[in-house]
């Protein structure tokens, strides 16, 4: 529904699914749908429909919802609707602008229940006039993950560590044991609100002006090279 015909919120989910070389198995693969226009003031799910399939019965404990791209700190919200008994929510974390969904239950941990709670999980916003599109990202990795250009970010705390032993220390990770880590680059603006504005801490990223006294590039990732300033 549109209520306001000079600001329209669109809501995008993004589909996420597993790298197959991390796993023994079949990996879990997430599906949903839910680009939709946001009712301003009124909470509205996210989306339309999700669903887990999971061959191989690879036990999922957590999912993670965040709003990957366009989130407005202390405008924007998450929260689970409902009661449900093996499922807990944290409360959202302004920061990052992310939901986590766990399974508390003495079971083995249901898909089914876990997929119904995604399903019931609504966005809110408290502008009466809200602007931009919202993406959001569904994983069961703790990683943020960038839409637009299908990279993952993971905020690391080490306190005092120097940015050559970030370096090495980035390099030395694995993400599902298929992706290689690296001091992130920051090449968009929202890389740069999810690696700055969404971060967990401060930390390094992949530039340096090491070679060359001012001149700045890229030594890190894809990128690695690059003169950014």
């Amino acid at each position: 529904m549109i209520s306001n015909k000079a600001f329209v919120l669109i809501l995008v989910y993004v589909l996420l699914f597993f790298p197959k070389i991390s796993w023994a198995q079949s990996p879990p693969a997430l599906t949903a749908t839910g680009n939709q226009y946001y009712c301003p003031l009124n909470p509205q799910k996210i989306v339309t429909s999700f669903n887990i399939a999971n061959p191989s019965n690879v036990e999922i404990k957590k999912i993670y919802i965040q709003i990957s791209e366009g989130y407005v700190r202390g405008e924007d919200i998450l929260k689970l609707n409902g009661t449900f008994a093996n499922i807990s929510a944290s409360p959202f974390n302004s920061t990052e602008g992310k939901l986590v969904l766990s399974w508390i239950g003495t079971a083995t941990a249901n898909t089914n229940d876990l997929t119904t709670a995604v399903n019931n999980v609504v966005f809110q916003n408290s502008s009466t006039t809200p602007i931009g599109t919202r993406t959001f990202s569904i994983t069961i990795g703790t990683a943020n993950y960038l839409p637009s250009n299908g990279h993952y970010y993971e905020f690391i705390s080490a306190a005092n560590i120097t940015w050559g032993d970030a370096k090495i220390a980035a390099e030395g990770k694995k993400y599902f044991n298929a992706l290689q880590g690296y001091l992130a680059t920051i090449t968009s603006a929202e890389e740069a609100q999810i690696c700055g504005e969404q971060a967990a801490g401060q930390g390094w990223i992949g530039g340096s002006d090491a070679e060359s006294e001012g001149v700045w590039k890229w030594v890190t990732g894809p990128e690695a090279g690059m003169i950014f300033w």
